[in-house]
């Protein structure tokens, strides 16, 4: 069998795309493929809570400190100077392509965009590379846009996510042939709590980008005819967008909004009279949306173009035009009259869901070109391949030791001329 390296975005376990590739290396290993995870830490450390999660189902997960782990110019903040993360950067390659001679990686998988060591490694060592994209070039994500000859010329396969992005991708390399994948969340379907009365249920992390105030300001108008109606939002939040929507609570004097945090299974939370409501400016998927359906509760969720690639998938649920909170408020209310009939034909539709979304038909076409083989690539990147893989601990020996035999021939120069 194979043995297949990722690279992995985030190093934790708070975001669809860390799941989603979480669950398709899980599947890998049980297939008795020999997997690898590379992540990064910002601390000298060789294990944490999320590389147990990997260990403890037989995946080899390497940690890698490191000053800096997205492009220059990706969303984040830039530590350090210029050169301290050329350096990282390089470090980090050199890293990965010890990985993959010392382990004989037949192929290597960037699970984001937002990274290009994996590529860069792979080029060096002439092994197959797949990117996975699972962000539209759009608003912070605009700028990989201009990388696109990069990516082109560093992947012997691109992925996206299946649907709108797809799509986009496939506009962006007219020349490819853009491959799909859907991101997998591995629920455990449980039996609803009994619930004593109906409420409005958000879940994931509240940010500008998930845009929870536009359901906080639908919330407002329901709640002029219903005010014992309760919204529940579950999941951490940034501190400043969740001042931003504390700040409009209390201006306009709402009440029955909690905020419970994050919470390891979110979905235990949940009773048989809640409503699932998603409100995202932008998603390249929706996997919330997908756990609802899994779940058996009504769902309704805005027109994103990630929301839309999973409708199309499921073509279940509510949808309302992203921005549009009158009617945003108006399903809200009509799905909530007709609860009873929402929730039953909520049920009948999870055993649908699950033979939808298995593991093995939303990853097909991924396994299906690793089992493929006829991938290789020769780089011509791989003549410099020591200018980029320069190990600084050495280099500055080697500049000492320099710097040591001019002294030495000087001195020599001298002694001679004397």
């Amino acid at each position: 069998m194979k043995t297949i390296l990722f690279v992995s975005p985030t190093g934790t376990l708070d975001n669809g795309a860390e799941i989603s590739i979480f669950n398709l290396m899980k599947f890998l290993a049980t297939e008795g493929y020999k997997v690898i995870n590379v992540a990064p830490t910002y601390q000298d450390i060789s294990e944490n809570e999320y590389s147990k999660k990997f260990t403890e189902c037989g995946i080899d997960c390497v940690l890698i400190n490191s000053q800096r782990w997205w492009w220059e110019d990706a969303p984040g903040h830039l530590f350090g100077t210029e050169s301290q993360r050329a350096v990282s950067y390089r470090t980090t390659i050199k890293k990965i392509t010890d990985i993959i001679v010392t382990n004989e990686v037949d192929v290597v998988i960037s699970n984001t965009v937002n990274v290009f060591q994996g590529a860069v490694a792979a080029a060096l060592t002439d092994v197959s590379h797949f990117w996975l994209i699972h962000e539209f070039p759009e608003n912070e994500f605009a700028y990989y846009g201009k990388k696109l000859d990069f990516i082109d010329a560093y992947s012997t396969e691109i992925f996206a996510v299946n649907g709108q992005l797809r799509k986009k991708v496939a506009e962006l390399f007219p020349n490819r042939n853009i491959k799909s994948f859907s991101p997998y969340t591995e629920i455990e379907t449980i039996k609803l709590k009994e619930g004593d009365k109906q409420r409005i249920i958000s879940i994931g992390r509240l940010t500008e980008r998930k845009n929870q105030l536009e359901l906080i300001q639908a919330f407002e108008k329901l709640s002029y005819s219903d005010p014992d109606l309760e919204l529940v939002f579950i999941g951490g939040w940034d501190e400043e967008y969740k001042e931003k929507c504390t700040d409009y609570i209390n201006e306009h004097n709402l009440k029955h909004i909690s905020f419970l945090g994050n919470h390891e299974k979110p979905w235990e939370k949940v009773t048989n009279k809640d409503l699932c409501v998603f409100s995202s400016a932008m998603e390249t998927f929706g996997l919330v949306y997908v756990e609802a359906l899994l779940s058996g509760v009504p769902v309704i969720l805005s027109d994103n173009p990630g929301h839309l690639s999973a409708f199309e998938m499921f073509e279940f649920g509510h949808l309302y035009q992203a921005g549009n909170i009158e009617e945003l408020a108006a399903i809200i209310e009509k799905t909530l009259k007709n609860y009873q009939e929402e929730q039953a034909e909520a049920l009948s539709f999870v055993e649908k869901a699950k033979d939808i979304y298995k593991l093995s038909v939303v990853y097909n076409e991924i396994i299906k070109e690793i089992d493929n083989g006829t991938h290789k690539q020769t780089n011509p990147i791989r003549h410099i391949s020591s200018l980029l893989t320069l190990d600084e601990g050495k280099s500055k020996l080697a500049r000492m030791e320099f710097k040591v035999r001019q002294k030495i021939q000087k001195i020599n120069y001298r002694l001679f001329r004397k």
